[in-house]
């Protein structure tokens, strides 16, 4: 019965573990794959910013959204802030996010961040199942969790962004 209560008292204490992060926690070292199959981690750029954007390509609204978000990144070029696509799905339902559509999303979008994929991944570390897409996720500078929404818009995460005063590089 201790080992039990115990397994119990870690899953919920360790997010990647089982359990969805929550606003204020901390999050793990999380990697993925680029469109050029080099590996992506939020460790590479520590002290940023990161804001993860889920989304797969046959999505209407995840298309939408990037199409507003990315002229507006510009802003941060000099601010410690890391954007990252992150896609769950290439051009149809159940497609691999592979290296072809990574590259293809990248261009269609004009994307100027790393653009990943992870098939299925539909932000199942920050949001229960059934997961939606687009979804964003934003880390503050420690990593700690300060924003999660479902098809929250271009604007609501760049005000997001703004409020969180990114220092410069």
């Amino acid at each position: 019965m201790k080992a039990r209560i115990a397994l119990l008292a870690f899953v919920l204490a360790f997010p990647a573990f089982g359990a969805v992060y929550k606003i204020g926690d901390t999050v793990s070292n999380l990697c993925w794959k680029d469109h050029e199959d080099k590996t992506v981690c939020l460790d590479d750029t520590k002290g940023d910013i990161h804001v993860i954007l889920y989304n797969a390509g046959w999505c209407g609204p995840c298309n939408t959204e990037f199409k507003e978000l990315v002229p507006q990144v510009g802003e941060f070029d000099k601010k410690k802030v890391t954007f990252i696509s992150m896609s769950a799905e290439g051009y149809s339902r159940g497609a691999k996010p592979d290296a072809t559509f990574l590259k293809a999303w990248k261009k269609k979008h004009a994307i100027p961040f790393p653009v990943t994929g992870n098939q299925r991944d539909f932000g199942k570390d920050f949001f229960s199942p059934p997961n939606y897409i687009p979804n964003v996720v934003i880390l503050d500078a420690n990593n700690k969790l300060t924003y999660k929404e479902v098809n929250p818009g271009a604007d609501a995460i760049m005000d997001e962004v703004r409020g969180m005063s990114p220092p410069a590089r």
